[in-house]
């Protein structure tokens, strides 16, 4: 099977087996990906396992770095934070709390 695109079919050169690992180095070639992206995994979706991706690694990454906090009165009496846990969203009133819902 002959991998060459059709003239005029740039969207098609850019996914024969051949080209399929090289890298992309030219910013056209890659604005060119960018429909094909959407059809396959949506904008929303993109936007969902990327929020995921900060709760469930990136927001670690960030407290393990910044785990320690020392005060400034006494150097001896410092806060560690061990882990970080995002909840479902709440409200609470009157010493009541209610799950938010969308």
């Amino acid at each position: 099977m002959d991998n060459k695109a059709a003239p005029g079919n740039e969207f098609e050169e850019l996914y024969n087996a051949d080209k399929a690992q090289a890298p992309i180095s030219k910013l056209e070639d890659k604005w060119k990906l960018v429909p094909a992206f959407l059809r396959l995994r949506g904008l929303v979706k993109q936007h969902i396992d990327s929020f995921n991706h900060f709760l469930n690694v990136g927001i670690k990454e960030i407290i393990k770095a910044n785990e320690v906090i020392t005060s400034e009165m006494d150097p001896t009496f410092f806060l560690k934070f061990t882990d970080i846990n995002v909840g479902f969203p709440k409200i609470e009133e009157d010493c009541e709390s209610f799950q938010l819902y969308p």
